[in-house]
């Protein structure tokens, strides 16, 4: 749909995720969605059938050279992020890029160097930054309702997918592992991973990551392929209490559980008094009704108009790949402890 005075866009990628975005990026009064741009006849003939009012192509130079494009949104294979990022920000477009950011941390250093000099945009799709529930969760945690945080676990299994280009860290650990960053507010130190081959004889498809933090906390996050039961689940420790998100329950999927007590703890020979340990209350978290994608894409374009950072970033994007790789590192090393720099 053509706005008068809307920022222009253009797609490029319309596999399993790029329609979802063409429908929000379409929606949105402030933008206009000039392309869609795929190499497949078939992905771009199920556009032309949802969207006919888009203008199609199959050449990437085509969206490079509008000078209507703003910016430009991949939803393309992760090995094509690099090039074609690189490529659209030379030409002056803002860039929006599925997660992960890259393949290698070099490579998305690259996007995010390149972004930087050249005054533009560049926002990664962790969907799961925009969630209410993880926003909540965040504001929780940084507002000190649990006090010190202490550790984070989380599960994110299913089937996997007929085909993938990347191993199941890369596929599903990128999403729990950029929720982490965005409640921790700092990058962890080290990563240890343990993970094998059971049905992929080439890819990763059950892993556990370990990750260290300067301050002692820690987290562990557990993805595979192997499970029949879909599950996302993301819980966080305090000293004063924990949050739990399951993402699978159709309501109350936010839960602030209070600290609870435990008169067991630092008990003295001396002492006379009950034993005994209770549970805190459980509380669900009131969460707005909105949808995480349509949120990121409202963010992305409010970036390009007022400059603002984006809340997942070229920064944000460069951290998690360096965190993957090095999960990756780990598995491939006997699962030996991988530092990372700062």
């Amino acid at each position: 749909m053509i706005h008068q005075n809307s920022l222009g866009l253009a797609l490029v990628g319309a596999g399993y995720w790029g329609p979802n975005l063409i429908r929000n990026f379409n929606s949105l009064e402030d933008c206009s969605v000039h392309w869609v741009c795929d190499k497949k006849p078939g992905r771009l003939q199920f556009i032309r059938e949802r969207f006919p009012e888009i203008p199609l192509t199959d050449d990437f130079e085509v969206v490079l050279s509008d000078p209507r494009v703003d910016a430009v949104v991949l939803a393309t294979p992760v090995s094509t992020h690099r090039n074609l990022a690189l490529r659209a920000i030379e030409a002056g477009k803002h860039v929006f890029v599925e997660k992960p950011l890259a393949d290698t941390t070099v490579h998305a250093q690259e996007i995010a160097d390149a972004g930087r000099a050249a005054r533009r945009v560049v926002a990664v799709g962790h969907i799961f930054v925009y969630n209410p529930a993880i926003v909540r969760m965040r504001e929780l945690a940084q507002a000190g309702t649990l006090g010190k945080l202490c550790y984070a676990e989380s599960s994110r299994v299913n089937l996997g997918p007929p085909a993938s280009e990347v191993n199941v860290i890369w596929d599903l650990a990128v999403h729990d592992i950029a929720i982490l960053l965005d409640v921790w507010n700092q990058k962890p130190v080290a990563v240890t991973a343990f993970g094998n081959r059971y049905l992929h004889p080439q890819l990763l498809d059950a892993a556990f990551l370990h990750l260290h933090f300067a301050d002692g906390s820690m987290s562990q996050h557990h993805v595979s392929w192997l499970s029949p039961d879909k599950v996302r689940r993301f819980f966080v420790a305090g000293s004063e209490g924990s949050l739990h998100f399951d993402d699978m329950r159709a309501q109350d999927k936010l839960r602030h559980i209070d600290q609870g007590q435990d008169t067991r703890i630092g008990l003295s020979d001396n002492e006379s008094k009950e034993l005994f340990y209770k549970p805190g209350e459980i509380k669900n978290v009131p969460l707005p009704a909105e949808e995480p994608l349509r949120a990121e894409c409202a963010h992305f374009l409010e970036c390009i108009r007022t400059g603002k950072t984006p809340r997942a970033g070229a920064e944000e994007g460069v951290a998690v790949v360096q965190i993957l790789e090095a999960a990756c590192a780990s598995v491939e090393n006997n699962s030996a402890r991988i530092a990372l720099s700062g």
